[in-house]
């Protein structure tokens, strides 16, 4: 028996296991529980009303069946309310009109029902629960004062145990709730250290994958330096350029995530061509698929219009990671499917589901509850056996839920996973016909001037190498002020001016709004691109206020850059 009563107070009252207002709710069965029971056996043993005996013995009743219901199926959350008014408010006042009023020790009962309010009520509820509770205290006192004969007189079995009862009750609910609260605080400690050690995994595992591509940038660099093999120079090349394309993978995927943590992460709002978009992910995916001898399939439902209107970049990164991942968990010749299904359409929006599934490893019931958590992966050797930052999936969620849709998974062990999410889009506009967007081979921009304001003396040679087919005049500047005194002494002669951010000296922003304020010609009026690895939205709004008409993000590439200059530079 010793051993059950241990087993049950360290289940339901000393336990870590519930969150704090499950445990509050428990010891609100127990302290009313004791308190009903105290003053039934006093009418018991007075031999005094029957009918209030078996009332209170039914609230007992009651109380139990909470405690237990409360527990067997979780429903505190709900209970929370139910228990405030409809257990402590009529308890407390039977026990009242019942027990001599205010010659009783009642008293202490409101005072507990008061910090059960404070402890479980938030918000408006807080001044409900305890409006409701101070008119009761206030109509009990009133109608011992003015009616004395209908509050049932209280003897002297009674008087001692509604007083010892009320002391010990007392201590011991307030002595739990103390405790209570120091546990909440041990448990969110724990929470706050797992989750700076998930953090420092995270950094860890971040050092890895920058160093990994890094070191074979470099390593190769080094071979090729000491190399005049051209065909190793060719190959050494494409391992570069592969290894490059995974670091700027993980910088990008750092930069959303520092976005999300900021809560800046942004969408944008165009009308985009969708099958083109699945396209281009089908083309990006295609050679890991073909590496691992998968079969892949994609179906597009041909209800869905060819053009809606969204964050184009951002849809198709969402998709390129849940393939990214359905391919690296699949082994090879596995099977992997892409599904694109309209699922109803209101007024030209239409519901889209989008389903990744493959005959991968699978993901276990556990796994799943981390899936989608920042800076966790499903298990931390993925990281070692598969590689990746963990951060694709979270990046995923987040984009989703900022497009008003919602992601999540299924899967099975041994038999593979599918990723869904659903988010409704409206139709975009079609465009008209010759409005498609020209190759790189039709931009020819003859005739025309460009400024370059960058102090790396790399990035300068980089994008006047890219820019050497389109046959523009190109100037360097070193810094904002050697921007600012080219452009005067070429009285302003230029067509467009790309202007770095951060600069010695006079940095984009100072050099914007000096050239802007300059008394010659075209100073007002030339368009001003920022060419800046500044890339958040308060960046490009800052650019904006700055004066500057446009932004392109660093690392360049070189079809925005085209996309970008010929919306000021007409080409011949």
């Amino acid at each position: 028996m010793k051993k059950r009563i241990q087993q049950f107070l360290d289940k339901y009252v000393y336990t870590d296991r519930l969150d704090f207002d499950a445990s509050v709710l428990n010891l609100i069965c127990i302290v009313g529980t004791l308190a009903l029971l105290t003053s039934a056996v006093g009418h018991i043993i007075e031999n005094s009303n029957r009918f209030l005996m078996i009332a209170k013995i039914t609230m007992i009743i009651a109380a139990i069946a909470l405690f237990i219901l409360c527990n067997k199926f979780n429903l505190h959350r709900y209970g929370r309310w139910l228990t405030i008014i409809g257990y402590c408010d009529l308890l407390f006042p039977l026990i009242f009109m019942t027990n001599g009023g205010s010659k009783s020790g009642i008293a202490a009962y409101f005072v507990l029902t008061m910090i059960l309010i404070v402890l479980l009520s938030r918000g408006i509820s807080f001044f409900i629960f305890m409006g409701i509770h101070i008119a009761i205290i206030i109509a009990c006192y009133l109608v011992d004062y003015f009616w004395p004969a209908t509050v049932m007189p209280i003897n002297t079995f009674q008087h001692y145990a509604d007083n010892m009862i009320s002391i010990v009750v007392a201590g011991i609910f307030i002595g739990m709730v103390i405790r209570g609260i120091f546990g909440l605080f041990d448990r969110e400690q724990i929470k706050a250290n797992a989750a700076s050690k998930a953090k420092s995994d995270f950094l860890a595992q971040m050092s890895h994958e920058m160093r990994t591509p890094m070191n074979a940038i470099i390593g190769i660099a080094a071979i090729l330096t000491a190399s005049d093999d051209l065909r190793k120079h060719k190959e050494g090349m494409e391992k570069i350029k592969a290894a490059s394309s995974h670091l700027l993978g993980v910088i990008n995927d750092i930069l959303d995530m520092s976005k999300i943590e900021a809560n800046k992460l942004e969408l944008f709002d165009e009308s985009f061509d969708f099958a083109q978009m699945m396209d281009g992910i089908v083309t990006v995916i295609n050679s890991n698929i073909e590496s691992k001898r998968q079969k892949f399939a994609v179906e597009v439902d041909p209800a869905l219009p060819r053009y809606f209107r969204g964050d184009r970049q951002r849809l198709a990164q969402v998709i390129t990671n849940l393939l990214s991942n359905a391919v690296k968990f699949t082994p090879e010749e596995g099977e992997i499917r892409l599904l694109a299904e309209s699922l109803g359409e209101n007024d030209g929006v239409f519901d889209l589901r989008v389903t990744v599934s493959d005959t991968g490893i699978g993901i276990t019931d556990e796994q799943m509850s981390r899936l989608f958590s920042s800076f966790e992966q499903a298990d931390n050797s993925i990281s070692r056996r598969y590689g990746g930052t963990g951060l694709g999936l979270s990046i995923s969620k987040r984009v989703i839920q900022l497009m008003g849709g919602d992601i999540w998974a299924k899967s099975e062990i041994g038999r593979g996973s599918a990723f869904i999410f659903e988010i409704s889009l409206p139709q975009g506009e079609t465009p008209g016909e010759g409005e498609a967007a020209p190759t790189e081979g039709d931009y020819d921009f003859t005739g025309k001037s460009i400024l370059i304001a960058e102090d790396i003396e790399i990035n300068r040679e980089i994008i006047t190498a890219l820019l050497e087919p389109t046959n523009l005049t190109i100037e360097c500047a070193g810094d904002g002020h050697a921007a600012v005194d080219a452009f005067i002494r070429q009285g302003g002669a230029y067509d467009l001016i790309l202007m770095d951010i951060q600069m010695p000296g006079m940095d984009g922003y100072e050099a914007t709004r000096v050239i802007r304020g300059l008394d010659i010609p075209n100073a007002a009026t030339i368009p001003i691109i920022a060419m800046t690895a500044n890339v958040f939205k308060e960046d490009i709004d800052r650019a904006r206020e700055a004066g500057m008409n446009g932004h392109l993000g660093k690392p360049i590439e070189l079809d925005d850059v085209l996309r970008e200059l010929s919306a000021y530079l007409t080409p011949r």
